[in-house]
């Protein structure tokens, strides 16, 4: 007997469903977007236990007759396409005929439906479904259009059942889903209810402004720009940019749709990055909605499963149209493509020419002290075999044989960020939040290590921030996480978050760019209550990097100089948990080589 046999077609679905329906997230993109394919002007999605339970999608959409309805559960079953030729212009949602089968497959699956339009007396089809098999055909009394329940998702793939994240996790990835689908889709009115309690109810509009409020919040809103509307030799852009300065440390908020279909593509997503340069600081993504418009036979979807990828045929012209849509919205004209010359203001040592990083040579050893109204012990650094930078705290210790004294001289501040020292004859240049940074992070990474929550302080009076439902599915899941960064925030009604503490040494920002920044750094955190190195490390990173955005400058000389003792009390002193550099030295050698003396 030969090796090879063909699959049962329950089995084949089965495999199909692996890489159609990956999570019950998977399961509601494809159900929606056949909804939005059936022409429904109405929404509902219902799930329960992060839609691992249940995943209920009601429509009032042109609905099927009792033949289509039972032939849509046959693999490649498909009413978008009818030739090959269809491939290349195809504009519909779902193609494939595949989801529907797929889904079946690996659930307790439950169709009705009914068409539009037909007498009221006439019954419509339920169509009932185990694990890929047909169990009940019958008449169905719902009003005119479809309705889908998915119960007990992968009951019958336990492999696969395992691999789902907590409750928490499922459900901000499920909402986050409904979010991409109702903001690609304004025109269409959205209710979404998670385990009985509705989420939000989005009325139809006309504009995509309305949707983005209803979703985000006005105070969003008021942070973004509109694209004019350009059109650039067939592509066209229009939609809503960040304004300039808000940004986000990722792409999270970053939407772009082509032919309305949500598109993640690096043609896409690096042109914004380019073209915000001088407008946000490095390492900040613009949040975006934009919307690429062009011929469907010049963008090939039908290159991955879940159409989360595409294939451009120039993709040139999609990175030129982003350029010029971003340009645009910012004032900076929509012409012409950035210059390579960065004027951000994220301007520090190792970033530029004039201020290298500190060299130290391999199996050498630099020294640096300070000195004022006195000398102290000094802080050394060596420099490991594999060529890495360990530093050594000396500052306020006793380092008996291998320790001396080098005086350090405060010279003043420059541009408001920097602090300048003369060390013998070499200059030291201190970025000031930089080394705030360092500094907050070890202090905050001790006690958390130590199972301490950072310092908080709490508000006069708790403030109330808008806030998506992901946020609030994710703040609910890791609240024991935030508490430990010194937050304190929960769901306060729809839409909104309730926060009643802060990290003290963040209180002087805003109470919203605290709550987003943390929830911005945080999101990579696994759903549990008790964090790894990884996750200790991250908190006290963004809880750092808060409180060093906040912190006023050094008043004085006094000051300066404490602040460079701190810094190099630091465990590792020369950079900040994202590996910025802190402090720079340029020697006399290199004085001369730039003066050609």
């Amino acid at each position: 007997m030969g090796l090879i046999r063909l699959l049962p077609d329950i089995l084949a679905s089965q495999v199909a469903a692996g890489e159609v329906v990956e999570r019950p997230a998977s399961v509601v993109k494809e159900l929606v977007e056949n909804s939005i394919d059936a022409g429904a002007r109405r929404i509902t999605i219902e799930f329960q236990k992060g839609g691992a339970r249940l995943i209920r999608v009601t429509d009032d959409g042109g609905g099927m007759d009792r033949s289509d309805a039972l032939l849509c559960l046959e693999r490649h079953a498909t009413s978008k396409i009818r030739e090959s030729a269809d491939l290349a212009a195809i504009t519909t949602m779902g193609f494939r005929g595949e989801a529907l089968p797929s889904i079946a497959s690996v659930s307790r699956f439950r169709l009705s439906t009914r068409r539009q339009g037909e007498g009221a007396d006439e019954a419509g089809t339920l169509i009932e479904v185990e694990g890929g098999v047909v169990r009940n055909v019958s008449d169905g009394g719902d009003a005119p259009g479809t309705r889908i329940e998915v119960a007990d998702l992968f009951f019958n793939v336990p492999a696969r059942r395992k691999f789902l994240r907590g409750e928490q996790t499922e459900a901000s990835a499920l909402l986050g889903q409904v979010e991409i689908l109702a903001v690609s889709h304004p025109e269409i009115a959205f209710t979404c209810i998670r385990d009985g309690r509705e989420i939000f109810r989005l009325a139809s509009a006309d504009e995509l402004a309305v949707r983005l409020r209803d979703l985000h919040g006005g105070e969003f809103l008021s942070r973004m720009l509109p694209v004019p509307p350009i059109e650039h030799e067939g592509v066209g852009v229009s939609g809503w940019i960040a304004a300039p300065g808000e940004g986000r440390s990722d792409r999270s908020l970053q939407m772009t749709f082509v032919n309305g279909r949500i598109v993640r593509s690096p043609v896409l997503s690096m042109p914004l990055r380019e073209a915000s340069e001088g407008v946000l600081p490095k390492g900040l993504h613009p949040p975006a909605v934009l919307f690429f418009t062009l011929d469907p036979a010049a963008v090939d979807c039908n290159v991955h499963p879940a159409k989360r990828e595409v294939r451009f045929r120039d993709p040139a012209l999609l990175r030129e149209a982003a350029l010029r849509a971003a340009r645009a919205a910012w004032g900076q004209g929509g012409g012409d493509l950035p210059s390579r010359e960065s004027n951000s203001p994220e301007f520090g040592p190792g970033s530029d020419p004039l201020f290298p990083p500190i060299a130290v040579g391999r199996h050498k050893t630099i020294s640096l002290g300070y000195a004022l109204q006195g000398e102290l012990p000094v802080s050394r650094i060596r420099e490991s075999p594999e060529g890495s930078m360990e530093g050594v705290s000396g500052i306020g210790r006793d380092h008996q044989e291998d320790s001396f004294r080098i005086a350090c001289h405060y010279l003043g501040r420059l541009a408001g960020r920097y602090l300048l020292f003369q060390q013998e004859e070499a200059l030291l240049i201190l970025e000031i939040r930089a080394a705030r940074e360092r500094i907050l992070f070890e202090r905050s990474l001790t006690r958390i290590e130590t199972g301490e929550a950072v310092e908080s302080q709490s508000l006069l009076i708790p403030e109330t921030i808008e806030a998506s439902p992901a946020e609030i599915a994710w703040t609910e899941t890791h609240r024991e996480v935030l508490l430990m960064a010194g937050l304190s925030a929960e769901p306060f009604g729809s839409g909104i978050l309730k926060v009643d503490a802060v990290p003290a040494g963040a209180s002087t920002l805003p109470t919203r760019e605290i709550l987003k920044g943390l929830l911005d750094d945080l999101k990579v955190l696994p759903e549990t209550s008790t964090l790894d190195l990884r996750g200790r490390e991250a908190l006290a990173a963004s809880v750092a990097r808060l409180a060093a955005a906040g912190a006023p400058l050094p008043d004085s000389e006094v000051a300066a100089v404490r602040l460079l003792g701190e810094l190099l009390s630091c465990r590792v002193p020369y950079s900040t948990p994202t590996g910025r550099p802190t402090i720079s030295q340029i020697s006399p050698g290199e004085l001369s080589r730039r003066f050609q003396a």
